[in-house]
């Protein structure tokens, strides 16, 4: 990568951390009006009261100088009645940002099936350097021979018989050219 590219993604990086931080306050500040303020959290709740109501309470409690996008969100969010998840969203948006944007995928192959012991231990060493955020699939082939094969998201870690057979097979073939 040139050093202006390097330049223009680290700028463009500035900007989405900015937008970003600009959302979460927005959003935190309605967040906290509703837990701190009772009467609005009881507005939310009110099936009684129209949507026009809510959302310009929920306007109210936006701090000055906040976007009208947030503002359309949160209009969405009282039609669909799922003000309830600010926090979640707001949560969510620093995960896109940074790039992780859910769960990641960690796929485990095996030659024989684990014990639950050893898929446990595998867990938590996989969750330690990786993150809360993992789904596990495990799978038995047998064509592997031995070992494992780790997908996490899509970094790969084979250490099964097999693919340390191709490799030695492919170094002698190397080497005796």
């Amino acid at each position: 990568m040139s050093d202006k590219s390097a330049l223009a993604s680290r700028y463009a990086q500035a900007v989405i951390e900015a937008m970003v931080d600009r959302w979460q306050s927005a959003l935190g500040a309605v967040e906290s009006a509703l837990s701190s303020d009772s009467a609005l959290s009881s507005l939310m709740k009110d099936s009684t009261k129209s949507l026009d109501e809510k959302t310009k309470a929920l306007e109210a409690a936006l701090p000055d100088g906040a976007s009208a996008e947030v503002a359309n969100l949160l209009k969405l969010m009282v039609q669909d009645g799922s003000t309830d998840l600010i926090s979640g969203v707001s949560a969510a948006l620093g995960k896109v940002a940074s790039g992780r944007s859910g769960p990641v995928k960690a796929e485990i192959v095996s030659a024989v099936a684990l014990s639950e012991p050893e898929q446990e231990q595998i867990r938590s060493n996989l969750t330690a350097q990786h993150g809360a955020d993992l789904v596990f699939n495990f799978r038995v082939d047998p064509t592997l021979l031995g070992g494992l094969r780790v997908r996490v998201g899509d970094h790969l870690t084979d250490t099964s018989v097999v693919s340390r057979l191709n490799s030695l097979r492919d170094t002698l073939m190397t080497s005796s050219r």
